[in-house]
């Protein structure tokens, strides 16, 4: 249930949320100053393949490097800068590293084995002339490899390198104690992180103060990562619901939902960041439709019906009035529009049974995903006007009665991927369910 998902911040203390901000702050310092410090080392050691240590080119990367090295010094009393799988831990924290810096970190990393440097521990001030002969360690002419001081005409004083092969046994147990941490607890909190984004995202648009989606590109990188190894209990954590909540768990489970069939589909990481992106952001235009009206039970009105409708076309509006219109954004823009159309027309035998489908158009991979993860969260949650169906039902009227408005090969797909309890599609002699 919803309510087992407890998402609240800490405002009831004043000295909490001071003490909160306080370490934040400080944890958010730390972390700046180390993405900073991989960012600078990455730029030299790819420019001194090509350039020697001493050009001028070096002075301002060496500089930057110099500063933030010693800053996080000055802050921590010791740097111990080490590599992991796909990332850095320093000081024993693991750095969050953008999506778009992992293949730098992977050049680096590659680099590092090359020349058996697992990382490097600091505890004074380093000045720029130690710097670069650090650097050059890595440079293309240099074919031995270096002690704990350096190269022997190029020593270190103040660093000491951590040899690689020193650090493969650190590696394993690392990565043997992350294989033993709770992956269903991280993906529930992997889920929990995306409700309370979201939640903050449409009390800013209502504010006036709209945030940028790709804030939210890293807990969708997180899904993604996730799913795969849990992907029962991934999607299990659909039927987290709220109804006083619904557009916010609805649009989080619609980026779960398609990230897993996107996976099965084999679209790639990208793609599949892509997909849960849209997806989490679909139906953010519902927010500026009245609650009274999405609550209501009887029959809506026509002026009601196209004030529901206005809600998908907000949704456009909020894309368009982001400060920068990136590939991202309209892909988001274009898949946000197609996914609220059919996939075709049907023709109906004389008992009203679908017997063929006439595509209407060509619509995205995307689109057609997040339309039947759409209507499967839509149908399996309760509304003011309607109990929630069972999954077994949903699946079976989206089968017949709903068949048009898919991609019929996708929805096989999707049936497939979600029939955790087997699904009996009905034959062709009887293409019709009564529901009670």
């Amino acid at each position: 249930m919803a309510e087992s998902i407890k998402i609240s911040s800490v405002a009831d203390s004043q000295t909490q949320v001071s003490t909160t901000d306080l370490t934040k702050e400080h944890s958010d310092k730390l972390q700046g100053l180390g993405s900073r410090i991989i960012s600078s080392f990455f730029m030299l050691v790819r420019s001194v393949k090509m350039y020697d240590p001493d050009n001028a080119i070096f002075q301002k990367p060496l500089s930057a490097l110099e500063e933030n090295i010693n800053q996080y010094i000055a802050v921590e009393g010791r740097l111990d800068l080490q590599m992991a799988t796909d990332t850095f831990y320093l000081n024993g924290t693991q750095l969050k590293m953008d999506v778009s810096s992992l293949e730098s970190v992977r050049f680096l990393q590659q680099e590092m084995k090359e020349k058996n440097v697992g990382g490097f521990t600091l505890v004074r001030a380093v000045h720029l002339a130690e710097l670069k002969n650090f650097i050059s360690i890595f440079a293309t002419d240099r074919n031995e490899q270096a002690e704990e001081d350096g190269l022997g005409d190029k020593k270190l004083v103040q660093i000491k390198l951590i040899k690689f092969s020193q650090i493969k046994e650190r590696l394993k147990n690392l990565e043997e104690t992350d294989q033993k941490i709770d992956r269903k607890k991280y993906a529930l909190t992997c889920y929990a992180r995306c409700v309370f984004f979201l939640r903050k995202y449409l009390e800013k648009m209502k504010a006036g103060k709209p945030m940028p989606a790709v804030r939210c590109a890293r807990l969708i990188q997180d899904l993604v990562d996730v799913c795969f190894e849990q992907r029962t209990h991934f999607l299990g954590m659909t039927s987290l619901k709220d109804e006083a909540d619904y557009h916010v768990f609805h649009q989080v489970n619609v980026a779960l939902i398609t990230i897993v069939v996107g996976n099965e589909q084999q679209l790639t990481k990208a793609q599949r960041r892509d997909l849960g992106m849209i997806a989490l952001f679909h139906e953010t235009g519902m927010s500026s439709v009245s609650g009274s009206l999405l609550k209501k039970t009887g029959a809506l009105t026509a002026d009601e019906r196209g004030a529901i409708q206005k809600g998908g076309v907000e949704t456009l509006k909020q894309i368009l009035a982001e400060k920068t219109l990136s590939r991202q954004s309209l892909m988001r823009l274009v898949v946000t529009s197609e996914h609220r159309h059919d996939f075709g027309n049907p023709v109906k035998d004389s008992r009203g049974n679908i017997q063929m489908i006439i595509p209407k158009g060509h619509l995205s991979v995307y689109a057609k995903l997040i339309s039947i993860a759409c209507v499967f969260d839509a149908l399996t949650s309760k509304r003011p006007y309607r109990d929630a169906y069972g999954p077994e039902i949903a699946l079976t009227l989206m089968w017949t009665e709903l068949r048009h408005k898919f991609d019929p090969e996708l929805l096989k797909v999707f049936m497939k991927v979600m029939a955790i309890q087997p699904i009996r599609v009905l034959p062709k002699n009887r293409q019709t369910v009564a529901i009670g």
